[in-house]
């Protein structure tokens, strides 16, 4: 078998298994899911998961990094190729792809049943927010860093739970463009450019 076709099947067999793994977040929780759940959803074999993931939670995190991936595009297409001339040039796009997966958002963003799904969402945004934040200052400290990271986390998970269990009618463009009017000031006070 040629490599193409090997590479087609393993990206169709690890897109299946995704979207298993969301379908079924919505549905049941992330904690209640077991990797079985996600093998009969997906129709994949037992040695198959096993091949791409040591876990169900190495399914997550892997998912999570293709958001990742898709939100560092879109922060590069709207700064011109720089994510460093930017600062949380990501949300737009993060606030559009919570705006497209409403569901699978309302069922893990704030919830206890999403313990393990809000701690690795925050890591990808602390990720992201870091990496708009460490251009503007060198000489802070890291923990200082760090904390205005997690300061702007705490607000972009805020708004999202907000914007969801109120079922806010606003748009992605909307809340984004309150969440940079209130979020800015304070990223410049603490890391001037």
């Amino acid at each position: 078998m040629r490599k193409a076709e090997t590479d087609k099947r393993v990206r169709k067999t690890q897109a299946a298994l995704r979207n298993a793994l969301l379908e079924l977040m919505v549905q049941r929780g992330y904690e209640a899911l077991s990797v079985q759940n996600i093998l009969d959803r997906a129709a994949v074999g037992r040695a198959t998961f096993y091949l791409h993931y040591r876990n169900k939670e190495d399914l997550l995190r892997r998912s999570l990094d293709e958001l990742r991936r898709h939100l560092i595009e879109e922060w590069k297409l709207a700064s011109g190729g720089q994510t460093k001339s930017r600062a949380l040039g990501f949300s737009l796009a993060f606030f559009r792809h919570v705006d497209s997966h409403r569901q699978l958002y309302r069922a893990v963003v704030g919830r206890e049943s999403g313990v393990i799904v809000d701690r690795q969402m925050r890591r990808l945004l602390l990720d992201l927010v870091a990496e708009g934040i460490a251009y503007s200052d060198h000489r802070r400290s890291r923990v200082r860093s760090e904390m205005t990271a997690h300061y702007v986390v705490g607000a972009l998970m805020s708004i999202v739970t907000w914007w969801l269990d109120y079922n806010v009618k606003l748009s992605p463009e909307d809340i984004d463009q309150a969440f940079r009017q209130m979020t800015l000031p304070a990223l410049q006070a603490t890391h001037p450019v």
